[in-house]
């Protein structure tokens, strides 16, 4: 699942003059993908425990299967 950071985390790149900014993460098992990166504890999808990176690992490993492909594309 795709969602804008509900704490302001960004992402930013820069080409040249051009600056792009996302604002979306990725969650995953409940655990989000950036939480190694913004340290905002006190957010719901941080878990940096290695039973939420286990969490997250078989959740990613799911949705990377053709059935959660499938399931991702129809839902959509």
């Amino acid at each position: 699942m795709k969602i804008d950071c509900p704490h302001g985390y960004k992402m930013v790149a820069k080409l040249g003059n051009v600056t792009w900014e996302d604002h979306t993460v990725s969650i995953y098992g409940g655990v989000c993908d950036t939480a190694d990166r913004c340290k905002i504890t006190h957010c719901k999808f941080y878990d940096l425990s290695p039973a939420g990176q286990a969490k997250f690992v078989a959740a990613l490993k799911e949705d990377e299967t053709l059935e959660g492909l499938i399931a991702r594309e129809t839902t959509h």
